[in-house]
């Protein structure tokens, strides 16, 4: 038998869960409190089969219910109840079953305290014995609350079944639609995150992609870079050659005044800064993509890659 610890004063709380009397409600009598709870077991109950009735049963429940007894009048806190029917209808379909039975035993176990409270010579002992009983029970295992993040679901699905009210009071309760309209919003969340993080990938991705050189591609005659292009072309070092290639159209453009000098430019940057209706952009543009491709992302480079690169080359004037 357990002895006066959290799972007692739990199911304790069931019946004595405050001293302040529900406003509006008349207090019922035990008997009439026992009735009464019954009555809720049987509708939760029923909505295993008529899930529809869900929401006319959420709004006809009061937030507590005053009993009076031998000690005076005691509310009873079925706010619970409320909260799990919000749930019940926002839950996905496989959770609904479980939602429904946690409810029912706590309901249950209200009933139980309020029958044996009615027999006064069995009281603190015997109270006790026949809490332990219940709550043995292998149905209150799986009994807990609402994790943090079915709360915040909850409190987000109400908060938007409030707003369709507002909006228009004849929409109907879906029992899916907040569920679906909370997820909607986390996966929202989620494509901004990663839009951003994805912004912040290239960034970084570009910043790796500047190649400082130790002076100004022009102070060096796009001839001589050529000369080395061609020198490692016939050596068959494809990458190289795309390399010296590349910086040669850079000093080539970089000479004629396209760009002011700037030696920490990345490829993109220098393409940006070619005015749109210069035809130098077109192949720049090309031999830029093959440059990227081959320098930076270490792509296999061909003899097949390095002549489609020297074509573009041959149309800046480089030849």
């Amino acid at each position: 038998m357990m002895a006066c610890g959290s799972r007692y004063w739990l199911a304790a709380l069931f019946l004595l869960a405050g001293m302040g009397q529900a406003s509006g409600i008349p207090a019922l009598s035990t008997t009439q409190y026992i009735e009464r709870l019954q009555g809720y077991e049987n509708q939760v109950a029923e909505l295993a089969s008529a899930p529809q009735k869900a929401p006319a049963f959420r709004d006809s429940l009061p937030e507590a219910l005053t009993v009076q007894t031998a000690r005076g009048e005691m509310s009873v806190d079925l706010r619970f109840l409320g909260d799990a029917l919000n749930r019940f209808l926002t839950a996905r379909v496989a959770a609904k079953p479980n939602i429904l039975a946690n409810a029912g035993t706590r309901l249950k176990a209200m009933r139980a305290e309020a029958e044996l409270y009615q027999q006064p010579d069995r009281a603190n002992g015997a109270t006790r014995k026949r809490l332990d009983e219940i709550l043995s029970a292998r149905e209150f295992d799986r009994v807990r609350g609402p994790t943090a993040l079915e709360i915040f679901k909850q409190r987000i699905s109400a908060w938007i079944a409030k707003l369709l009210r507002k909006i228009d009071p004849k929409i109907p309760d879906l029992p899916d639609a907040g569920q679906w309209l909370v997820w909607g919003m986390i996966a929202l969340a989620a494509a901004i995150a990663g839009v951003w993080l994805y912004r912040v990938s290239q960034q970084n991705l570009e910043a790796g992609k500047r190649e400082i050189l130790p002076f100004m591609p022009s102070a060096r005659n796009w001839r001589e870079w050529l000369a080395d292009a061609r020198e490692r072309s016939a050596r068959g070092e494809w990458r190289d050659a795309i390399h010296f290639g590349f910086w040669a159209a850079v000093s080539r453009l970089e000479s004629e005044g396209v760009w002011p000098p700037d030696k920490a430019r990345t490829p993109r940057e220098y393409l940006n800064a070619i005015p749109g209706s210069n035809l130098s952009k077109e192949p720049f543009a090309a031999m830029m993509r093959k440059f990227e491709a081959s320098w930076y992302g270490s792509r296999p480079t061909t003899e097949a890659d390095f002549a489609q690169f020297a074509a573009q080359l041959k149309r800046l004037g480089c030849q």
